[in-house]
Parts: C-alpha cells; sequence; structure tokens
C-alpha cells in the first residue's frame, strides 16, 4: 500500500506536466497526444479561404496546417506529389486527417497514388467534384479558363480521368452544399458542382447542408459536422 502512494506521488508531476505540455481538451481532459488535420483549399483560392476552419479545429485540440498551391503553374501531377512532401514535412503526430475543399479533393485522391505516410486517419471532402464538373465540360477549350485553372482545371472535364482517379482507402464523408443557382443547373448544386456529383461509392458518410460552393468551408456546421466525422466517422 505504501509502495503504490510513493508511486502516485511521483507519477503525478509526470502526468501533470503531460497535460501542460498538450493543450487540454474543451472538457478538461487530457489528450494521450494531438493529431493533425491538414487543410487543401479549392481552384483559385489560397490558404486564406481555409482560415477559419483552421482556427476552428485549432481550438477544438488539433494541431493543423494548410498546404499551399497553384493550379495554373504546376500540374495536378506535381501538385499531388508536392502534397505528399508537404505531409510527410509537417505532420509530426502519429495519427493525421485530411479536409479538401473542391479541388482539392481531387488533389487529395490523386495522391494516393504517390502513397501516404503512415498515420492517415479520415478525409472530409467538401463540395468536392468527384464527377466531370458541368461547368468545366462547358469552359474546355476556353483559352482564358485553361489559362487561370491549368492543368487540374482541364481534368475536371475528363471522364477518363475520373475512371482513373483513385478513391481513398481510408474512412471519407462528403458534405456537400445545396444553395446554389438555376442560371445552368436544372438539379440541386452549390452554385458551381451539383450535389448529385459530390457523392463517391465507398463513401462512409454525407450530408448536405445549404451553402454555396464558395463559402462553405466557413459555416460553423460544416465544421461542427466535419469535427464529428473525425471524432467519429460519422457527421452527427
Amino acid at each position: 500500500m505504501i509502495v503504490h502512494r510513493i508511486w502516485l506521488v511521483l507519477l503525478l508531476p509526470l502526468w501533470v506536466a503531460c497535460c501542460l505540455a498538450r493543450d487540454p481538451r474543451p472538457d478538461g481532459s487530457c489528450p494521450m497526444e494531438k493529431e493533425t488535420v491538414i487543410l487543401v483549399h479549392g481552384m483559385g483560392r489560397t490558404t486564406a479561404s481555409m482560415l477559419i476552419l483552421k482556427k476552428r479545429f485549432h481550438d477544438a485540440g488539433y494541431k493543423t496546417a494548410s498546404f499551399p498551391y497553384s493550379q495554373s503553374s504546376r500540374s495536378l501531377n506535381e501538385i499531388s506529389a508536392g502534397f505528399i512532401d508537404f505531409v510527410r514535412k509537417n505532420v509530426k503526430t502519429v495519427r493525421y486527417h485530411l479536409i479538401g475543399h473542391s479541388l482539392g479533393n481531387v488533389i487529395i485522391r490523386e495522391a494516393f497514388k504517390k502513397g501516404y505516410p503512415p498515420g492517415l486517419g479520415r478525409i472530409v471532402m467538401l463540395a468536392p467534384p468527384n464527377r466531370p464538373a458541368l461547368l468545366a465540360q462547358k469552359l474546355k477549350g476556353n483559352l482564358l479558363f485553361g489559362w487561370i485553372t491549368g492543368d487540374s482545371g482541364q481534368k475536371l472535364s475528363e471522364a477518363d480521368f475520373y475512371r482513373d482517379l483513385p478513391v481513398p482507402e481510408v474512412e471519407f464523408g462528403v458534405i456537400a452544399g445545396d444553395k446554389g443557382q438555376r442560371l445552368t443547373f436544372d438539379e440541386p448544386n452549390d452554385g458551381l458542382v451539383a450535389v448529385q456529383t459530390t457523392r463517391l461509392e465507398g463513401m462512409s458518410d454525407f450530408v448536405i447542408v445549404h451553402h454555396t460552393h464558395t463559402f462553405i468551408m466557413n459555416c460553423k456546421d460544416t465544421f461542427e459536422h466535419s469535427l464529428n466525422f473525425l471524432r467519429h466517422g460519422s457527421f452527427h
């Protein structure tokens, strides 16, 4: 009994130090280890577009990192290879997760061809073009569209490209927006992507939120659904 108490006295400072070294969770508990959330922005955007979502995950106790890229100056193959290097350099935890917006999800899927480092947990896809995008099909061949979107934008219109695009080998969920427009769509959409084309066989969960494609990542319910999925594998 005395020996047991001695061990408690010796180990208590170590446990307290552990909690102080790692941010405590909102409920006051001490996480055994932080996890990393890597965010990948969409076409024509920058890492700034994911700042609100990044902060929310940081406040929830995750380490965070945002992958910067420019689709107009590098091919999709080069971008996805760069993404794998980014993961290797920025993940210092045993487990990590990925959250992509729009084209960011295509990059995440393409990167499976290169092979992710060990520790990949779950993936949340925000407004992903998981099938040939209607807008990209209509603008294919347009010089201005080609100059702005580069190799990646052109591929979004190609059925052959999607046939060879890997499906994530880990649990993944899809969040689609339906606050769209009827000028170019005759079905539910988020303004740029049709809800139906966000679906992907093998997804663990699917949810629709009433937001536009451009700002879906900034909405609080998008974060809450994403957080639930990373923790439990379900949006609810």
